[in-house]
């Protein structure tokens, strides 16, 4: 259970991924996740908003069409949250796990390529409108 200022740093780091500010939501959600950490909350949620802080990060890359930063913030995020088909949770405080992986994957998938097209607009990934 979240205190109300986790929960509000949760609600305002949906709020500005939403926006697609996705530096002010992994500023947001840092601080949930310093304060998780501070606690002794079950590891399995603190690394859960690290991969949410990795995710905001991911489409900062995308934006930046920054190739490398792609691939690396994919592979710490699912270290993290887990794989689309293999999700280490359902539900993280009511964001669904494995739609926000579906919905990152092909910006990874482009970054990965031989040649990266970025056509895919981090701002369409609305974390809302997962379920």
């Amino acid at each position: 259970m979240l205190t109300d200022e986790q929960k509000s740093w949760l609600d305002a780091g949906i709020a500005e991924f939403d926006s697609g500010r996705f530096w002010d939501a992994h500023e947001e959600w840092e601080d949930l996740w310093k304060s998780l950490k501070a606690q002794d909350y079950d590891i399995l949620y603190v690394k859960g908003i690290q991969g949410l802080i990795q995710s905001a990060a991911l489409l900062f890359q995308v934006e930046k069409q920054n190739r490398r930063g792609v691939v690396n913030m994919w592979g710490k995020l699912t270290d993290k949250l887990g794989l689309p088909g293999d999700p280490k949770m359902v539900d993280l405080w009511g964001i669904e796990v494995e739609p926000l992986l579906i919905a990152l994957q092909p910006f990874y998938l482009d970054a990965a390529s031989d040649q990266p097209l970025w056509e895919l607009v981090a701002s369409d990934v609305k974390i809302a409108n997962l379920s």
